[in-house]
């Protein structure tokens, strides 16, 4: 997914796409006059871009490489500031005269309509986690609202409303945060950058400036705002430090400085002035490092930096946004128009771990174990069929012991110089004892001792006499001599 500086034009040249990395002019978007605080991408990943048009109440949304737009509508009136939440399921319209229009963008049903401002709208943000809703407005106040009451109640009640700028509020952003452990910023036409808490309301820091700002963006760590001002003035300021502390300019524009962005790893920053169009900048060194549409004979009023995939999705269902307020219970249940947090999931889950498969592989993984229950009695099975093979071989090794142990019977018996037809007899005579003459035999693996000697057989005759396990079968022989030896 690459990273692209969209470039709105103030004249009648409509929207330039180019590429944050390379400065390459991917796409036009043409037939448009876009407002300032009111174009951008529909949602997060749905490949259509938007713009509410200039001084007319008409909004315009363009499949990704289409140079025509591919759905056209009509506003109810004459909009200043617009936004979707993540997944595009709501749309945010702020209007001329400072009222805050909510739709259901699939079905174009207006959930709600109040008059939060007296004049017009500047710009509206929603926060990261689609809990709040930020509005600035040319009263020089700023609004906050809870979503969820923005879709459950007519006219909502700001959870905060400040006052504390003395001209119009230009520009607003959110610190990275959650729920009320977050900090709006707001930049104001009366030189002064403010911070203030939403989990308190209280101001945090003030910060002034030489010259009006127009613009403020934040970095993802939140480490670092990015003020645009007039006289060419492009500023770095740090939120932690004191007002004047921290502050780093970056030199090189002409003229007044409209608008600014940060890129999602906050290493290049992006600001355009109607004198020398957009510049592109390095945040480490502060250094412009590209100049686009320097050859253009365009004016461009704002800049913003997006991600998308460089290609359309199929138009997302959009109706016409009505005119007429509809209770949010009576509207109709309808598809996300974008994957929203899906996609952005699978973006984060890609970008940590490298792999474009994670999602699958967990789902996969999942999948498998609802079937352990399955492989543990394959299992089971294979091992007792492995037990049941193992208890066969040892009763053939046990087979084959005996067998051993009368054949080598014969031959010791042969070696001891009897006769053929004796050994066979005696042989025989140990196989007809029965059980009880097997049975040593058949205990002999535990001790491994010999079973027959040849001198036993001398003192017993020709029966071959069994000796217990572990006893020497040398010991009756040496007896046998001795005894022999006394007589003699």
């Amino acid at each position: 997914m690459g990273e692209y500086v969209l470039s709105a034009c103030s004249d009648d040249q409509g929207i330039f796409a180019t590429d944050l990395h390379t400065g390459a002019l991917v796409a036009t978007f043409e037939e448009s006059v876009a407002q300032p605080c009111a174009f951008g991408m529909v949602g997060g990943s749905s490949g259509h871009v938007h713009a509410v048009q200039a001084n007319k109440a008409l909004w315009h949304v363009w499949a990704w490489g289409d140079k025509k737009p591919s759905y056209r509508a009509s506003l109810p009136e004459k909009m200043t500031a617009m936004t979707f939440t993540g997944d595009a399921t709501l749309c945010f319209g702020g209007a001329a005269s400072g009222s805050i229009y909510v739709w259901q963008a699939a079905t174009g049903a207006l959930l709600s309509c109040w008059p939060a401002h007296y004049r017009e709208v500047t710009q509206l943000v929603v926060s990261q986690d689609e809990s709040l809703l930020v509005s600035a407005s040319a009263d020089a106040s700023v609004n906050v609202y809870a979503v969820a009451d923005v879709c459950a109640e007519r006219a909502p009640r700001p959870l905060h409303s400040w006052s504390g700028h003395a001209l119009p509020v230009t520009s607003v952003a959110l610190l990275p945060g959650g729920g009320l452990h977050q900090v709006v910023v707001s930049a104001s036409l009366d030189r002064s950058v403010r911070l203030w808490d939403v989990g308190t309301g209280k101001p945090l820091a003030s910060h002034t400036l030489p010259v009006p700002v127009h613009s403020v963006s934040v970095s993802p760590s939140g480490a670092e705002l990015l003020v645009a001002g007039g006289c060419g003035e492009l500023r770095s300021i740090s939120p932690p430090c004191g007002p004047g502390e921290g502050a780093c300019s970056y030199v090189g524009h002409a003229g007044t400085v409209l608008s600014c962005a940060l890129n999602a790893d906050g290493s290049k920053a992006v600001s355009c002035s109607e004198a020398d169009r957009v510049r592109v900048w390095e945040t480490r060194m502060r250094q412009c490092i590209s100049q686009v549409h320097a050859s253009r004979g365009v004016k461009i009023g704002s800049v913003q930096v997006v991600r998308c995939a460089g290609f359309a999705h199929s138009l997302p269902p959009f109706q016409p946004f009505q005119r007429l307020l509809q209770a949010p219970e009576s509207s109709p249940a309808t598809p996300i128009p974008t994957s929203g947090r899906e996609a952005a999931l699978r973006q984060a889950m890609r970008e940590c771990s490298g792999s474009s498969d994670f999602v699958d592989r967990l789902a996969w993984a999942q999948a498998d174990g609802e079937e352990d229950a399955g492989g543990v009695e394959q299992l089971r099975r294979q091992l007792a069929d492995a037990q049941a093979g193992q208890a066969r071989w040892a009763a053939a090794a046990a087979g084959l012991y005996g067998a051993l142990v009368d054949a080598g019977l014969d031959v010791r018996l042969v070696e001891r110089g009897t006769p053929l037809g004796a050994a066979q007899g005696a042989s025989g005579a140990a196989r007809g004892a029965g059980p009880a003459a097997e049975a040593p035999a058949r205990a002999a693996p535990q001790g491994a001792a010999p079973l027959v000697a040849g001198g036993a057989a001398e003192d017993s005759g020709p029966a071959a006499k069994v000796l217990p396990a572990g006893q020497d079968s040398a010991a009756p022989g040496r007896q046998g001599r001795k005894r022999r030896a006394a007589s003699g």
